[in-house]
């Protein structure tokens, strides 16, 4: 079903949800248009369904050429109405596993298609606020074809790996071989030598249908084989049978050049076979064409790499907006809030005689002035001046020092060998990292201590974060909602590294290192 705009098609409502796992904090949003467009345009079927009844509220078109639905056959109805759950207490499971975990992340299910047909898909589910209403989005991948693949292929491996075993003795003559071999259709089956250029010494009929060339072209030329590998996969498919007397079995997947000129991925799987003294005498093997494979593996990197790049820039919207807002607060409201104070401060002194209204003149200034320092504090977390300005161990520093002022909590700090120049984007990164883990210990640690260091290492720079609080109870604790795949996803998108080392009633540790372009950075003294 072609896609169409929510623009030019007004029955369509534009999507715009809040999730209802983390609470709204201030924080500007991405435009609504812009999840719109990738709700649309998303090549993974996605929907949105009421939490309660089921009824759908909203699914994109690639959901609906997958199930063979019209949109007007789906929208206000239910999962159940419409037949989709094979077994219905499938979806009741689910609801239930959300509803404990707060989200489920590719959970393999079955589903049932218009006409009857039944796909296997992975889905990730969500609990979101739409309207007042609880709702599940839902994201699938249809792993049908592959499903399909992966047990052709685990059927094929038993079978051969069966009729291997039973026959290697047999093996040992070249009619043996060939009697065995030639009833393991459809892959390609062969056999070579085990040194030099690894020439071919048989290879059944079916490599006709596979590469376009006969058993003959294989066997007439010792090089045939070699010289018709990729010329990037050559040397290491080379390497790998040079030590296959070793290792007695090997798999690999290299490219091969078809007689059309095009490349094929294959699929390789080779043993060893010995004489009754175990001396070698050929190597025999299978191999599969995976081209389709492995340009769906392909095809998924690039939609992967999409989403990264949308991420990021996502990212970098939500920090251009916070520094606007910062900049607005500082220029502007705090500002005038000043100014509110000293006018408030000139009317206490033309109050000197009025007691009473001289302590609500005095009242009105320190209200003023403490509500200047609030929207101050407020904008330096939304986008800290001295992350630009001084770098990252000075932001890091100041950030710690006015946590522990405002939680009450013991924060010692500590840095070493931290770079004087580092990147805007990797210092952001390490900052964002240790604000989120800060908010996190004041909202669901329960500590006394906290402990944040800030670390050069030879190839980069990062930032640790221990508490002795209360540690992560399961996977539906609260500190692993969107915060910590906020900073995950960070550190990912900089390349660096993120772990949590946690256990109940031991505390927590947050660890983000992210690699530094040049690792022969001066050292701050």
């Amino acid at each position: 079903m072609p896609s169409k705009s929510t623009k030019n098609n007004p029955s369509r409502p534009a999507v715009r949800v809040r999730t209802s796992r983390r609470p709204h904090s201030g924080k500007i949003q991405p435009k609504e248009d812009l999840f719109d467009k990738a709700f649309r345009l998303s090549p993974h079927p996605i929907g949105i369904t009421e939490l309660d009844t089921g009824r759908c509220l909203e699914i994109n078109d690639t959901c609906l050429n997958i199930f063979g639905f019209q949109r007007d056959e789906v929208i206000g109805k239910t999962t159940l109405m419409l037949g989709i759950w094979p077994d219905p207490r499938e979806r009741a499971k689910l609801i239930d596993r959300l509803q404990s975990e707060g989200s489920v992340r590719n959970a393999e299910v079955s589903m049932r298609m218009k006409n009857k047909d039944l796909r296997h898909f992975l889905i990730s589910t969500d609990l979101i606020t739409l309207n007042g209403k609880r709702c599940l989005l839902t994201i699938g991948n249809d792993i049908t074809e592959r499903k399909q693949a992966e047990g052709a292929l685990r059927e094929l491996n038993e079978l051969l790996e069966h009729r291997v075993a039973e026959r290697t003795a047999a093996l040992c003559t070249v009619q043996a071989r060939q009697q065995v071999l030639l009833q393991a259709n459809p892959v390609v089956l062969y056999a070579r030598r085990t040194t030099g250029d690894f020439s071919t010494t048989f290879i059944s009929e079916n490599v006709v249908q596979q590469l376009g060339y006969s058993p003959k072209d294989f066997m007439e030329y010792s090089d045939f084989w070699v010289t018709r590998l990729h010329p990037d996969d050559r040397s290491q498919v080379l390497a790998n049978l040079s030590t296959i007397l070793e290792q007695e079995r090997h798999v690999h997947e290299y490219r091969f050049r078809h007689r059309d000129g095009s490349y094929r991925w294959l699929y390789d799987e080779l043993r060893i076979l010995r004489d009754e003294v175990g001396v070698p005498l050929e190597l025999i093997g299978f191999q599969i064409d995976v081209t389709r494979r492995k340009r769906a593996e392909e095809e998924l990197r690039r939609h992967q790499t999409k989403l990264e790049e949308l991420t990021s820039k996502l990212l970098t919207a939500q920090e251009r907006e916070r520094q606007r807002i910062a900049r607005d607060l500082h220029d502007d409201v705090t500002q005038r809030l000043a100014s509110l104070a000293v006018d408030a401060g000139s009317l206490e002194r033309l109050c000197q005689s009025d007691p009473g209204l001289l302590q609500q003149c005095r009242s009105i200034r320190e209200a003023a002035g403490q509500l200047a320092d609030d929207v101050h504090s407020f904008a330096y977390r939304l986008h800290p001046s001295s992350l630009e300005h001084l770098g990252l161990e000075a932001a890091i520093q100041d950030h710690t020092h006015e946590f522990a002022q405002r939680a009450g909590l013991v924060v010692q700090y500590a840095s070493r060998d931290v770079p004087k120049a580092i990147p805007t984007d990797r210092a952001l990164c390490l900052y964002r990292v240790a604000q989120e883990s800060l908010q996190n210990v004041m909202k669901h640690a329960e500590a006394s201590t906290v402990v944040v260091r800030l670390l050069g290492t030879p190839n980069g720079v990062g930032v640790c974060i221990h508490d002795d609080g209360k540690g992560l109870e399961e996977q539906g604790s609260p500190t692993r909602g969107l915060g910590l795949l906020s900073m995950e996803e960070r550190v990912r998108l900089v390349e660096g590294m993120f772990r949590i080392r946690t256990r109940p009633g031991d505390g927590t540790e947050v660890h983000a290192w992210v690699p530094l372009p040049d690792a022969r950075q001066e050292v701050a003294p």
